[in-house]
């Protein structure tokens, strides 16, 4: 045995994964998300998500990491289980176009021309000296992700060189040759394939390894078909293994793969095993051949899953059975972790739904001070708890994905909204306290005099136009509604001292009584701290904004020094007047 052979080939296909893994992860950094964004919205369309499914496999070079995106989407409820069929079938497809980049590693020209420079000896290590520079020199990180990407590539080039040189030089070994012996039995390659493919969690590192083969001259076509079915149903594992623990429609996802990947390798299998004799199948094939199969498998897998997508859906569910008992609803899952673009992007969305359903609570609580009803002041109440589960789940969700690698616009999202979120808590909790004093009021059947319910009716409207401007900049990035924050909410400062000493007068005039003055000054104490809660929100956003931005200096010379700010105050001050009403 030529051990170095062995040595040079596990270092070949050590290099291989370092590179895929390294390439893979630089390149979901740049995609930033957008390409799972474009996914949700277009999943009614199957021909949109098959397209999709393979343009974000090419993109991330990964089809387990879109597995396990999608079973992430689904057991958090973002997309539904009957539309990732299109999505699976077009990673599967966009997974082929690795084997047919890796085919470059068989280009041979004795001189210089077009075809030499398509060799990768050529042009990996220009590669690999542009992503080293780059990631040196960068300042940005889509550029130094981009030079990750060139050096990953290069190493990934040089493994799968590594292993093709190696099985040339193992050709003429006796146990090299009896190793492949048992690959004429095509069950038997099918299932080393399959195990193979599932330890090292690859299915393009095994069709390196088959191309390698190839290139050895040592296997025939026959050979290299059970081969590639095997490589195509071990990278199911990587979805299995991510649906432990999931709802039913989750681990669908993956047995969605299973069924697909398997039912198609064991049709070829059962043909291959009539038509084995055929000449064409004895010849000794090549690394292209080898690129050819796995495409032309996929693709026939797609046609017939997409004919057959009603029995395949009913088999799918008839293996996973809906279970009365299955696991309570998360917001996001653990699981796209794995993919920090996706997880930040799921975590906007939910801050943004949270940010709304604070808002409606406020209105539904604002509203009992002028009309009582129980069922709505219930309302706000059960709203509470869901806001506050909703900012439990998504604080812890976002400290764990601040701990992973994300690019530097991704760790920006995740701190504004770790900031954004206390704020919304913090609005829906005076939102309770609204909905409290109201019920207090109506059950003691206290009423404010008519001069106080105007009042409070500006007051409220001010409230209520401040937390959409701190909404609007949040939700949107708008800096234009941010800038509206401050100077209503020193109105609403302005507002809180103005009724207060309103009711003073009122109170030594016997218009008002001390209850209900102690209800009043809870309700402005309420009010301006959701003004605060809203300025917090809007420094936020410009702050993310404005890399030299400093919080204490930015609101001092606003109030001092900014004419925009002065007009701005002066025309919420004429709108809310008190004495407009």
């Amino acid at each position: 045995m030529d051990i170095y052979s062995v040595l040079q080939l596990l270092a070949g296909l050590a290099f291989f994964l370092y590179g895929m893994s390294v390439m893979s992860s630089s390149l979901e950094k740049m995609a930033g998300g957008s390409l799972e964004l474009t996914l949700k919205k277009v999943t009614s369309n199957k021909l949109l998500s098959f397209l999709l499914g393979a343009i974000i496999t090419i993109a991330i070079q990964s089809s387990s990491g879109v597995m396990v995106m999608l079973v992430g989407l689904v057991n958090s409820n973002i997309i539904e289980f009957k539309d990732t069929l299109a999505i699976i079938l077009g990673s599967n497809v966009g997974t082929t176009i690795t084997g047919w980049i890796l085919t470059l590693t068989g280009i041979e020209s004795s001189s210089f021309s077009i075809m030499s420079v398509l060799n990768p000896k050529f042009f990996t290590p220009l590669l690999a000296l542009a992503g080293v520079i780059m990631r040196m020199v960068a300042k940005k990180d889509k550029q130094k992700d981009l030079g990750t990407i060139f050096v990953g590539f290069a190493v990934l080039m040089y493994g799968m060189t590594f292993m093709s040189d190696s099985m040339k030089q193992m050709a003429s070994e006796p146990w090299f040759a009896n190793i492949l012996v048992m690959f004429k039995n095509p069950i038997l390659a099918v299932l080393v394939a399959t195990v193979f493919t599932a330890v090292i969690q690859s299915s393009a590192a095994a069709i390196g390894i088959i191309e390698a083969f190839a290139l050895s001259g040592q296997i025939t076509l026959g050979m290299a078909i059970p081969l590639v079915l095997g490589a195509n149903i071990g990278t199911c594992v990587t979805g299995l293994i991510s649906a432990i623990g999931v709802a039913k429609n989750a681990k669908r996802v993956s047995v969605l793969q299973v069924v697909v990947n398997c039912s198609g390798a064991i049709l070829v299998l059962v043909v291959l095993l009539i038509v084995g004799k055929l000449p064409v199948l004895q010849n000794p094939t090549n690394h292209v051949q080898v690129a050819l199969v796995h495409t032309i498998f996929n693709i026939l897998v797609t046609i017939v899953a997409f004919t057959a997508e009603p029995l395949v859906i009913k088999a799918v569910k008839t293996i996973v059975r809906d279970d009365p008992s299955d696991l309570p609803k998360i917001l996001i899952d653990e699981r796209l972790l794995a993919r920090p673009s996706v997880a930040v992007n799921e975590c906007m969305s939910d801050t943004i739904v949270m940010g709304l359903m604070v808002q409606e609570n406020l209105k539904k609580a604002m509203s009992l001070l002028d009309q009582y009803d129980e069922k709505v002041c219930q309302e706000v109440k059960d709203g509470e708890d869901k806001i506050d589960w909703y900012d439990d789940e998504l604080e812890t969700y976002l400290v764990k994905l601040s701990k992973v690698g994300l690019s530097e616009e991704a760790s920006e999202s995740v701190n504004k909204m770790l900031h954004v979120l206390t704020d919304f808590e913090r609005i829906g909790d005076h939102a309770l306290n609204i909905a409290q004093n109201a019920e207090v009021i109506h059950r003691k059947k206290m009423a404010f005099s008519p001069e106080a319910k105007k009042e409070l009716t500006i007051i409220i409207n001010a409230v209520s136009e401040i937390v959409q401007f701190a909404l609007d900049s949040f939700n949107n990035n708008d800096l234009a509604s941010a800038a509206q924050v401050e100077p209503l909410e020193e109105v609403i400062d302005d507002l809180t001292v103005v009724i207060k000493d309103a009711h003073i007068r009122r109170l030594v005039n016997g218009e008002c009584t001390i209850e209900l003055g102690i209800m009043l000054s809870d309700l402005l104490t309420d009010f301006e701290r959701i003004s605060d809660h809203c300025s917090n929100v809007a420094v936020c956003i410009i702050e993310v904004n404005d890399e030299e931005f400093y919080v204490h200096q930015y609101l001092t010379d606003l109030k001092h020094d900014s004419e925009a700010f002065k007009t701005l105050y002066h025309y919420y001050k004429d709108k809310y007047e008190v004495n407009s009403i």
